[in-house]
């Protein structure tokens, strides 16, 4: 008996589950998959099942003003109009393998660009340590050429302080 109703859940129990999926285009082209109906401005076709719901009451979709990836689209169609008055004579769109060389060089770029300022922050940090410690006073101990440790005179000191600054100043933004 038991074994009867546990095989008949397992067979029903799947049709249960049988959602309805959606594929439709936003407006930048971009094919979106949901179990939730498009706007009814949109063409949609259904994936499993025949039957297509009615449209949503949903708003249509819209165009965000401000949104950075809109920004940068409208951007970049201007660079690419700006580049067709420039050089009428070549083609605007690149090869797979010319686009991927260019997105290299960038992040390349980019990434040695971040090394350069971790490395100014690094160097701000120790300009400014170097200050402090130069500015707390008392006497402040070196170590000369033979590895001997001596105290250093006033006048060391204030070169010491005046080179500090001047590191600070080159490596911090002030």
């Amino acid at each position: 008996m038991n074994l009867r109703i546990l095989l008949l859940c397992a067979i029903i129990l799947p049709t249960l589950a049988n959602a309805e999926i959606y594929k439709w285009k936003d407006k930048e082209g971009k094919v979106r998959y949901t179990d939730v109906p498009p706007p009814s401005n949109i063409k949609q076709e259904s994936l499993y099942g025949k039957k297509i719901p009615k449209p949503t009451t949903q708003a249509p979709l819209r165009v965000v003003e401000k949104d950075a990836a809109s920004i940068a689209n409208i951007q970049k169609q201007k660079d690419k109009e700006k580049a067709a008055i420039e050089n009428p004579g070549v083609n605007p769109a690149m090869s797979k393998e010319e686009a991927a060389a260019k997105r290299a060089k960038e992040a390349d770029a980019a990434k040695a660009e971040d090394e350069a300022k971790k490395v100014k922050e690094e160097n701000c940090k120790a300009a400014k340590a170097n200050l402090k410690t130069h500015m707390v006073g008392g006497r402040l101990l070196k170590t000369n050429e033979k590895g001997e440790r001596e105290y250093m005179s006033d006048a060391d000191i204030k070169n010491g302080i005046a080179t500090a600054q001047a590191d600070v100043d080159k490596y911090c933004d002030q």
